[in-house]
Order: C-alpha cells, then sequence, then structure tokens
C-alpha cells in the first residue's frame, strides 16, 4: 500500500489573481491525468483531509501542481513558502491514454487546464488546445510549444465558452478536462468522437475507499472517481 512521502518546495507563486503554481522536489512520477494527495503539517485540526492535485508537468526530480485557492485548505497551500516540507501521497488514478497518429484536440476548463500541460507534452504529435476561463486566461504561453495552436475564450469578454470555439468533428480524439457541465456539453457536440474526460469531484481518501467521490455512470452504477478514474471514456459517464 501507497504511504505519504516527503517533498522539498522549490517554488510556490501567484501567476495570475487566485492562480499558484507550486514546484516540488521529489522522486516520484506520473502518468499524465494521475493525481497526488496533498498535506502540509499546517492541515492540523482545520483542514483535516489533504487535498487532491492533478500533475501539471514533471520534470527530473520535480513535480508542478497548478492550483486555485477556494478554500482553506488551498490558503494554507498558497502561503508555503521556499523549502517547505509536504507530503504527498500517490501516483494515484488511472491517468490518459496517449493516442498516436491521430487528429487531436484537448480542451480546458478554468483551473481543469492544471492536468492537461502534461498531456501535451507527453503526446507524440502536436494537438490543437483550447482552454475556457471565467475572466482572464493564464499559463497559456506554456502550452504553446506544444501545440500547432492554442484557443482561449474569456466567458466574460468575449460572451461565448469555449465549447463553442471547437468543432469536434474537425479531430480524431478528445481528450478534455474542466468543469462537469463544460465536459457534458462537449460531450453532446461530439457523441461520435472518442473522448477521454478527466472528472472533477471532492476527495478524501483517494484510494477508493471512503465512497466520497462516487459520480453516477450513464446506466445507473457508481464510479469512484479516484480509484476507477479520475479519466473516464466520456460514453461511461455521460453516455
Amino acid at each position: 500500500m501507497k504511504s505519504y512521502k516527503k517533498a522539498i518546495i522549490k517554488e510556490n507563486i501567484e501567476i495570475s489573481q487566485g492562480i499558484y503554481l507550486m514546484k516540488l522536489a521529489c522522486d516520484m512520477k506520473a502518468r499524465p491525468g494521475q493525481f497526488f494527495m496533498f498535506r502540509s503539517d499546517s492541515f492540523r485540526q482545520d483542514p483535516l483531509l489533504s487535498r487532491p492535485f492533478g500533475v501539471c508537468d514533471e520534470k527530473d526530480g520535480e513535480l508542478s501542481f497548478l492550483y486555485q485557492v477556494v478554500g482553506k485548505g488551498t490558503e494554507i497551500m498558497a502561503s508555503l513558502k521556499k523549502d517547505a516540507e509536504v507530503k504527498l501521497l500517490g501516483p494515484l488514478g488511472n491517468g490518459f491514454s496517449l493516442q498516436k497518429d491521430k487528429k487531436i484536440a484537448v480542451v480546458g476548463g478554468g483551473i481543469g487546464i492544471a492536468p492537461l500541460l502534461y498531456l501535451v507534452k507527453s503526446l507524440e504529435d502536436k494537438c490543437d488546445f483550447y482552454a475556457g476561463f471565467a475572466k482572464d486566461p493564464y499559463y497559456m504561453e506554456e502550452f504553446e510549444p506544444y501545440a500547432n495552436k492554442v484557443v482561449s475564450t474569456s466567458d466574460f469578454y468575449d460572451k461565448k465558452f469555449i465549447t463553442d470555439a471547437i468543432n469536434p468533428y474537425d479531430y480524431d480524439y478528445i481528450y478534455a478536462c474542466g468543469p462537469n457541465p463544460m465536459l457534458k456539453v462537449l460531450y453532446e457536440k461530439a457523441k461520435d468522437i472518442p473522448m477521454e474526460v478527466s472528472m472533477e469531484a471532492h476527495m478524501a481518501c483517494g484510494i477508493g475507499a471512503c465512497l466520497g467521490c462516487t459520480i453516477e455512470k450513464s446506466d445507473g452504477e457508481f464510479l469512484r472517481v479516484c480509484k476507477d478514474g479520475p479519466v473516464f471514456d466520456s460514453k461511461e459517464v455521460f453516455g
């Protein structure tokens, strides 16, 4: 059974309002789409539970997490300084497949772009990358060297969603991560196109024991996002 391992913060900076990039020195590796449970000694009585984060990027001896400050746990994370020690459990879950010889679109919504950089960098062929944001886009420059094109939309400025900017039938295969309503809309537009979706859910244990992250399948059965996912065939969830 996996256990928590030590990692050291190399960098923890705000890259946009409320959006942080944390880089950690550690010897753990993951596949695109997998995640780690994160905690620090500051997580004592409140918050009690660890937090799950998909791998944004991986280099030799370094993991990166892109995260949004939305509550006490991420507020504590944002306050952590360089050289602070944290603990990671993982890698956990099932990641993305890495398709070859296909025209591929990768679609992200908001902080759902976090696990997609590592995916885009890991694909053998360059993809088209699409990302939608509530207001100001961020982190797009990191995707540009690895994509044929990068398209972003702002709900606030453009008055349209990223799902309006993509024609799914231009592609052989789609990967997506973002708010579940966005994924549902994308699936409805692309029912005939093979698509993998990384689902969001509140997690407590990260290993499938507590059943706190279950989602309902299209056939009425239930899936554990942490153990069975977080990456699923879109038809399994929405079909």
